[in-house]
This record gives structure tokens, C-alpha cells and sequence, in this order.
């Protein structure tokens, strides 16, 4: 039976189409069909001649359908790199660029022990309290009250610290001794009970109690000033009891 080559033509065209996007166990495939009917094509057109021409319509069929080119190699993942060196790789490293030898959380960025904003590695003064201003440096800037000791208890028209506010001003000594470059001044608050005029009196000898109290614990004294301020900037009311005993307090103020 002999086909028009037109139709083998149109043949091949299929054949071409289908074998544009192939795999490689696709492609050997796409060879053998695409032969097998450029082998027709040819021997259509050889007439007489068939048998040769299978032959050469088989290798033009192929190089025609399937181009002879094989699928491209399919490239390999590209390595996970860590940039820094912090041991956080770069498609979870949230802080590029960390120094070298930094100590970093898991997502690369360097550690904040008192959560200042400002890495440990540069931190001056750790340890500040929560909420207190700190210029780059990580220490308390000008005027900030670093640590408020309050609920002081001291003998009626006495600055003798008694055992609970020894030890009430114990939680201030670590944080005094972690801003070793910061000068402090320790201020002293009484209540309303009493005559103003006696109160910052009282306020003052109350304040140098704390003072001597914490040197005493191996702070050093260059770093703290006694101050008094009486009954002023109250941080409770003072018609209650326990109001009354908040204010009485001494707060460790930058100067």
C-alpha cells in the first residue's frame, strides 16, 4: 500500500510536535518513532528504490523530528551558604553580616541578654532593666531612674535600714555593679506624714543609710551620691497605708 507523501508529511509533523517536550526516556522513544516514519517519508519518495529509502528517511526523519539533541542535564542544587560564618545560613539569617565570632540566636542575630536593643557584644552595661533609655553604649542615659527600691522599711524618725530593707536593696547591687562606668545618684523619698521641712531631712539620712548599705556590698562609693527629696514626686497616694509605704523609697537615678 502506498501513502501520498503529503500525508507522511503531515505524519512526521505530528509526530515533530509531540516530541518537542520529552524527557530522557522519552527521547530514545522519539528516535525510534520518528524514524520508522521518516523511513516512509522516504520510501514514498524513493519509489522503487524503498529499501534504501527507510534508510536514509529513517536518519533524516530523526534528525528532522527530534532535532538529535538531547534533554538539558538538569542542574544540580546550588549549596546552602552561610556568609557570615555565624552558623545561621543566609535564607535564614535575619542579621547579614554579623561579626565574626558573635554569639547569635537561631535566626542569626546576635543575642540581647537584657533586651536593651543593644547586642551583648556591645553592650557596656548589662543587665539594665526593663524600660530604661540607653544610648548606644547599652548604659542608661541622663536622668533615667535605673532601678526604684520601694516598700523600705525604717524605724518611726530612724535611718536605720532594718532587715527587709537590706535585703530589698540587695536586687540593687547587681545592676549598680554591671554599670560600673555609670555615676548614680541614690535619692530618697519619704511619705507626707510629718512636717515637709523634717521629711527632707529625714529623706537625706535615709538616702545616705541606702548609700553606705550598698558600699558595704562592694559597690563603689565614687559611683553613688546620697540625695534627699523629701515628700515630692509621689508614685502613690498618700491616704492610703500602702501607698504611704511605696513612697518611701530610694531610686537609683543617672546623673
Amino acid at each position: 500500500m502506498r501513502f501520498s507523501p503529503r500525508l507522511l508529511v503531515l505524519l512526521a509533523a505530528s509526530v515533530l510536535a509531540a516530541c518537542s517536550t520529552v524527557d530522557q526516556r522519552e527521547y530514545e522513544t522519539c528516535i525510534v518513532g520518528s524514524s520508522v516514519v521518516g523511513g516512509a517519508v522516504g520510501a514514498a519518495a524513493g519509489g522503487a528504490g524503498a529499501v534504501g529509502g527507510v534508510v536514509v528517511g529513517a536518519g533524516v526523519g530523526a534528525a528532522v523530528i527530534c532535532d538529535l539533541q538531547e534533554p538539558a542535564p538538569v542542574a544540580a542544587a546550588a549549596a546552602p551558604v552561610d556568609s557570615d560564618g555565624d552558623g545561621v545560613m543566609d535564607d535564614k539569617d535575619r542579621c547579614a553580616n554579623t561579626p565574626a565570632g558573635v554569639e547569635v540566636d537561631m535566626s542569626g542575630c546576635a543575642l540581647d541578654g537584657d533586651g536593651d536593643g543593644v547586642a551583648d557584644y556591645m553592650d557596656q552595661c548589662a543587665n539594665t532593666p526593663s524600660g530604661v533609655q540607653v544610648d548606644s553604649t547599652g548604659c542608661p542615659i541622663k536622668d533615667e531612674v535605673v532601678l526604684t527600691v520601694d516598700r523600705l522599711n525604717f524605724a518611726f524618725d530612724s535611718a536605720t535600714l532594718d532587715a527587709q530593707s537590706r535585703a530589698a536593696l540587695d536586687s540593687a547591687v547587681a545592676v549598680i555593679k554591671s554599670h560600673s562606668s555609670v555615676k548614680m545618684d541614690v535619692v530618697g523619698y519619704t511619705d507626707t506624714s510629718g512636717p515637709e521641712e523634717y521629711n527632707q531631712g529625714l529623706s537625706e539620712r535615709r538616702a545616705q543609710a541606702a548609700v553606705d548599705y550598698l558600699v558595704s556590698q562592694g559597690v563603689d562609693a565614687d559611683q553613688l551620691r546620697a540625695m534627699g527629696r523629701g515628700e515630692a514626686n509621689p508614685i502613690a497616694s498618700n491616704d492610703s497605708r500602702d501607698g504611704r509605704e511605696r513612697n518611701r523609697r530610694v531610686e537609683l537615678v543617672v546623673r
